[in-house]
């Protein structure tokens, strides 16, 4: 990797100091998300080696070997009747996440909708459990809640950041949603092949989730920060306050601080499930572009 926003970025901190000013400590467990694109092209104003993966390592680093990181390697395109392989489907989160999965040691969770690359203490743990649900109780995201995690965006709002909002949905049975099955043609790291069931609490037509609206109530509770990092907006999310935050908002206020219904959006998801029903759910070229990341 290269030494790439080691020293000054246009003057300011340089990307080394991201952690320190982000307030990440040893041994410290980490969801890292980002948008590299504005980013990377800042770095690369300092210095043209810099790659995706100077950012993921300023943040390992930080942590050291007692940390834990984890990074999204989701792939939101995964249909019923797809195939899935843990070990070569390419995630849909970016470059952060195909950054991740190629250090030397790391793990992929083995959920096909919402994996995660995992390195650090906790990795082989979190890479070992068989979740039926993205989101249950028995999932990563569960285990984020119990072990202190706290979550790092970079150039990336609420609402395209805090997905762990779906495992507070999921554990309080919002109306919202229901149980969706996806019947996988799943290939495990060891290379065995078998069809197995997913599930995921997917919301129903015409629900719409935007958490924006929840910023001053996560920044009351102490649960986010906003920090900048010389132009770069950053968030630093404590998931378990945050989580209680949510918790509440659906509780005593049946989730309108983040949820609405609206008809416009139940009309274009009816016309998505027509096309879906028609189409078996992708293009021509879609099906060829899903089935390259499969292998």
């Amino acid at each position: 990797m290269s030494n790439a926003g080691a020293s000054d970025m246009r003057g300011g901190m340089g990307l080394q100091a991201w952690p320190r000013s982000l307030g990440v400590m040893p041994g410290d467990n980490l969801l890292l998300m980002a948008d590299l694109t504005r980013i990377m092209w800042r770095l690369s104003r300092h210095d043209r080696r810099s790659r995706p993966a100077d950012v993921l390592r300023v943040f390992m680093e930080a942590i050291g070997p007692e940390g834990t990181l984890l990074v999204p390697a989701f792939d939101h395109d995964l249909l019923d009747g797809d195939a899935f392989d843990v070990r070569f489907t390419k995630p849909q989160t970016g470059a952060l996440a195909n950054a991740a999965l190629s250090v030397e040691g790391s793990l992929r969770t083995l959920h096909p909708l919402h994996s995660f690359a995992v390195v650090g203490r906790q990795a082989e743990q979190l890479a070992q459990m068989e979740n039926e649900s993205s989101f249950g109780a028995d999932s990563p995201f569960a285990w984020m809640h119990g072990n202190g995690v706290y979550l790092i965006a970079l150039d990336l709002d609420l609402n395209d950041s805090l997905t762990y909002v779906h495992h507070v949905e999921e554990l309080e049975r919002v109306p919202y949603r229901s149980w969706k099955d996806f019947h996988i043609r799943y290939t495990d790291p060891a290379g065995h092949t078998s069809d197995r069931v997913f599930k995921l609490f997917a919301k129903r037509p015409g629900h719409h989730i935007q958490l924006n609206g929840m910023e001053q109530d996560l920044e009351a509770a102490g649960a986010m920060k906003r920090i900048d990092l010389d132009g770069v907006k950053a968030l630093r999310i404590d998931l378990a306050t945050a989580h209680r935050v949510f918790q509440q908002d659906i509780r005593k206020n049946r989730a309108r601080g983040f949820h609405s219904f609206h008809l416009q959006i139940w009309s274009t998801d009816q016309l998505r499930r027509l096309f879906n029903a028609v189409t078996g759910g992708r293009t021509r070229r879609q099906r060829i572009a899903h089935a390259a990341r499969s292998h």
